[in-house]
């Protein structure tokens, strides 16, 4: 499959900075717009935005983010024009299964900053929602690995699993095989949201669960979920 990647879109809007200088009205200023960047593993766009007077230059420092277009942009300096700033920027998928951080460092005048991105191990599935395996960053409450596992109970005859993913996906067991109590209602799509529906039969082994796995992949990135039905109550 071919990375694709957006065509440049470098926007800078002229914005009139009215203020009222004493003395030398030279100003010099680089002010970050966007913050840290979190994207999931099937994610390859995003865009920064900062503030600056002056000409400016942006370099990705790791090798799974690259700068789109032109990375640097020249500004005729005026103290009294500021002017917002947008800068494409594209990523490879994320197919280590672990979240990973990159930076992209933006230059102006005297000034520097950082734009962090966390790039996630997963897909964005919402149902099941993740469970935290390991943490990357724990305060911050960003996963390194995590899984998804949906739990039924042995009566439970319909349920459905959600996500949104930014490829053309596909479902599939993970042995190829489809169990005779689980039936899915789609197993392909475009891009975007989707719900897929879940029939089960009920299960009536007082002693033993049933328990399915899901490949959910999205162009290059896969991700695992895991269905389980527990087994009957036992009868007094």
């Amino acid at each position: 499959m071919k990375h694709k990647t957006q065509p440049l879109l470098l926007l800078c809007s002229l914005f009139l900075f009215f203020t009222s200088c004493a003395g030398d009205p030279e100003r010099h200023q680089l002010t970050p717009v966007t913050g840290a960047c979190i994207l999931f593993a099937d994610q390859t766009a995003d865009s920064i935005l900062f503030y600056t007077f002056d000409s400016w230059s942006v370099k990705s420092q790791s090798d799974w983010i690259r700068i789109e277009g032109d990375s640097q942009g020249n500004i005729n300096y005026d103290y009294a024009k500021r002017y917002l700033c947008r800068v494409d920027v594209s990523m490879l998928p994320n197919t280590t299964g672990h979240t990973r951080e990159g930076l992209v460092l933006v230059n102006s005048y005297d000034f520097s900053y950082s734009v962090p991105f966390y790039q996630f191990g997963m897909l964005d599935v919402s149902r099941p929602a993740y469970t935290v395996e390991s943490y990357l960053n724990e305060a911050a409450l960003l996963p390194d690995v995590a899984t998804h596992v949906l739990v039924d109970s042995a009566a439970w005859e319909t349920d459905s699993i959600s996500f949104t993913v930014h490829n053309d996906w596909e479902l599939k067991f993970v042995d190829d095989t489809a169990p005779d109590w689980l039936v899915l209602s789609k197993v392909s799509g475009h891009r975007g949201s989707h719900r897929v529906d879940l029939t089960l039969t009920p299960n009536t082994d007082t002693e033993n669960e049933r328990k399915a796995t899901l490949q959910l992949t999205s162009g290059e990135v896969s991700d695992r979920i895991t269905i389980r039905q527990l087994p009957a109550k036992k009868k007094e």
